[in-house]
């Protein structure tokens, strides 16, 4: 009887496991597809478990594995950078809905839209839920938190950004600009006046060199060291997005190699 008993109590487990996964995965991914449908705001179907990704990494794959089409000075990098959205979207319209697994999230174009999501209805605009071990390298701050804790750090870096504020650092900004100008004319041929530069470095740098200027009163050369290893964590954490997150998978593997 005991058997019986314990056989039938693990049947009703897996059957509660089973349809709360096909809630998750299924059912409500339908629910949402076909509210958003009586909307008029549609989007690529649905797929179980995958969603979209697979139509998303398919259509960026195709795009980064040809150069851009002419003219090369076009300032028009969505098709590249963002191939899914830019394919999307004249298929369906500036709003639609697309699927990170079977988490929903809706692509809005329209800036008045945007608008009112972000200051009207903010309470209602949700993060996104960052990989975990994305989380650990980037640290709690703006991107990643939630709720409260995200509101009160909004309040403290809000006084910041206030134009008066951003007045302020201009002069450092534009010795920033200046400094690279000036490399850029050591650099050139003496004959010529000419010098070919890789622009998205220099860019980089740049920008590193501005923001360590205004927030910390120090150069670009001081915290190339700080720098070399924040890249070093964007890299890791660019590759633990790109893996499918299982829980607890992370212990098996310290287990393994520490045997």
């Amino acid at each position: 009887m005991g058997w019986w008993w314990i056989a039938a109590a693990a049947a009703a487990a897996l059957a509660y496991v089973a349809a709360k996964l096909m809630e998750v995965l299924w059912w409500r991914p339908r629910r949402v597809e076909e509210h958003f449908a009586r909307q008029g705001i549609r989007g690529p179907p649905y797929r179980f478990f995958i969603g979209c990704v697979r139509e998303m990494v398919a259509l960026m794959v195709a795009a980064s594995a040809k150069p851009m089409p002419p003219p090369y000075r076009s300032h028009n990098v969505l098709p590249r950078v963002l191939a899914f959205y830019h394919h999307w979207k004249k298929i369906y319209g500036s709003t639609f809905l697309i699927w990170f697994g079977p988490t929903p999230r809706l692509a809005v174009a329209d800036p008045d839209l945007i608008r009112e999501i972000l200051l009207s209805r903010a309470e209602h605009f949700d993060r996104y839920e960052s990989h975990p071990m994305v989380r650990q390298l980037e640290g709690e701050g703006l991107v990643s938190l939630r709720g409260e804790k995200w509101a009160h750090h909004r309040r403290v870096l809000a006084p910041t950004f206030h134009m008066e504020n951003l007045k302020m650092l201009l002069p450092f900004i534009g010795k920033t600009v200046v400094d690279m100008a000036e490399k850029w004319v050591t650099m050139a041929d003496p004959a010529s006046g000419e010098v070919e530069i890789d622009v998205s470095e220099w860019f980089q740098i740049v920008t590193e060199d501005a923001i360590t200027r205004t927030a910390f009163g120090r150069s670009y050369e001081d915290g190339k060291a700080v720098f070399k290893l924040q890249t070093q964590l964007m890299a890791f954490a660019s590759e633990a997005f790109r893996k499918v997150f299982i829980p607890g998978y992370r212990y098996l593997i310290n287990h393994n190699y520490c045997a």
